[in-house]
């Protein structure tokens, strides 16, 4: 499954979105492990810093924890919905923001998540011309 080019979101925005709805749908259940970064990257065909961006908004929003060396897993009980924001696909994981420096940073974060994305995307098409084409 691949993420729509088009979109003005940012892919690991996306990505947090879809496992959000998974989550508050009951598809992923509290106490369940939620897929790794690395299955995120091959099921969405992401970098892999954009995975675990989107597994840190996660975090940020409670909806998730992360045990070193087992992974991440959703928050049991769930934490009720916040307001009309979360229903409404406002950006996710700005509310309560603790600081304006948590905020400034999150902002850069995402821009560089953007500029390696895109760069990614160009090594792709580079490789795909500098390699010889696969035997069938």
């Amino acid at each position: 499954m691949s993420l729509p080019r088009d979109s003005h979101t940012p892919p690991y925005r996306l990505v947090a979105d879809e496992l959000r709805q998974q989550i508050r749908s009951g598809r992923i259940k509290p106490g369940e492990r939620v897929p790794s970064s690395r299955d995120l990257e091959a099921q969405y065909e992401i970098a892999n810093m954009t995975a675990r961006s989107a597994l840190r908004v996660l975090r940020d929003e409670g909806l998730i924890y992360s045990t070193p060396g087992r992974g991440n897993f959703v928050i049991d009980p769930l934490p009720p919905e916040t307001g009309p924001k979360a229903s409404q696909g406002e950006p996710e994981g700005q509310q309560g923001m603790p600081t304006p420096e948590y905020a400034e940073l999150s902002q850069r974060l995402d821009a560089l998540n953007a500029k390696v994305d895109s760069l990614l995307g160009i090594f792709e098409q580079l490789r795909s011309l500098t390699e010889p084409p696969k035997k069938k």
